[in-house]
């Protein structure tokens, strides 16, 4: 398998035809999330299939997660994502529109147009990616990219899910996990200030039996759903993240001693844990909402950020990993510094 290169960290540029330079970096210059009202707690799954609190705790790590209500679909939720996130960055213009989810409205038009219609925001390219729990990771790698090669000076990069209308609820190995909601973060130029540094964007479709939406191999699983491989999963995702918080920081010049926090994919907190102690982190440098929102593929990254954001425990200049791995299967990250003050 060959890696793509990673994104460096900042560099001279050139001019571009005599007007300002290319910034260095890029940053994200707000953030925002959305989760819906519905709560669908472990006892409610009592009542739904052969489970139990203490169970799903075990396991998972997981006391609820949110589930949308009628009319609520991933372009819905993402566009009060994507609203918060731009009043956080002082409603600038933007040039592209990224949304990542594996739930999209519809085949087509994307949930990206239908986000773009709902913020009355004609012109900007808007298209969606599909890269599952990486899906949020992906688009700030794309977004990076383009913040610093001078295609677009702002993208709004949001990731929608609404994997509770993807889940077989007769499955209690699956069915536990996943909740819905929505983050979004407005990407720009940061010039030689604080921002993203390096990220890393990786796939494997040999693996791609691990996770899928479809028909199941037992009895009683004809109909499409999520499907999991929960071992293969797990060691997969330790593995792959745990080589990427690596790989990140050595792009970066940072040791993980450098690192403030840790930002990983909200799977369950058993591979979180087992991150962490693969790394040698201690779980008081990593943020984790995973117990209230469960895994909500590619927003868990941006849901958990803008709560740290929000609550104060990230400052101006902080650094962070932010780690991903999902269906595909993709994985990838940014090393970054933390380019905001505060909520707005």
């Amino acid at each position: 398998m060959t890696a793509l290169p990673a994104t460096p960290g900042p560099a001279a540029t050139p001019l571009r035809d005599g007007r300002s330079p290319l910034p260095l970096r890029s940053a994200i210059l707000g953030m925002g999330s959305f989760v819906p009202e519905g709560v669908l707690t472990n006892a409610d799954l009592e009542r739904l299939v052969d489970t139990s609190d203490r169970w799903i705790l075990e396991r998972t790590g997981v006391r609820e997660r949110r589930r949308v209500g009628p009319g609520e679909t991933a372009s819905v939720i993402g566009e009060q994502a994507a609203r918060a996130a731009l009043r956080d960055a002082g409603d600038p213009a933007v040039d592209a529109i990224l949304l990542a989810t594996t739930s999209p409205d519809t085949l087509f038009p994307s949930s990206a147009c239908l986000v773009q219609r709902r913020l009355g925001m004609p012109g900007p390219m808007a298209v969606d990616l599909s890269a599952a729990c990486s899906g949020f990771v992906y688009g700030l790698t794309l977004a990076d990219s383009m913040v610093r090669a001078g295609t677009a000076r702002t993208v709004l990069v949001i990731a929608a899910e609404a994997m509770t209308t993807l889940i077989d609820y007769r499955d209690r190995g699956t069915c536990v996990l996943f909740g819905d909601g929505a983050g979004a973060a407005v990407v720009g130029g940061a010039g030689d200030g604080p921002g993203i540094v390096a990220t890393r964007a990786l796939a494997d479709g040999a693996l791609s039996d691990l996770i899928y939406y479809g028909p199941g191999e037992e009895e009683g699983q004809e109909e499409d759903h999520v499907r999991m491989a929960g071992r293969g999963t797990f060691r997969v995702a330790v593995e792959r993240m745990s080589e990427l918080a690596e790989q990140l920081c050595a792009d970066a010049g940072w040791t993980l001693d450098d690192v403030t926090h840790v930002v990983p994919h909200q799977a369950n907190l058993r591979i979180v844990e087992a991150v962490a102690k693969r790394l040698d982190l201690p779980m008081d440098r990593v943020v984790y909402n995973g117990d209230r929102y469960g895994n909500t593929s590619g927003a868990s990254i941006p849901l958990a950020l803008d709560e740290a954001h929000r609550s104060g425990r990230l400052h101006r200049g902080d650094r962070l990993l932010c780690l991903a791995f999902g269906s595909g299967a993709t994985w990838g990250g940014a090393a970054m510094e933390w380019a905001l003050d505060g909520p707005r």
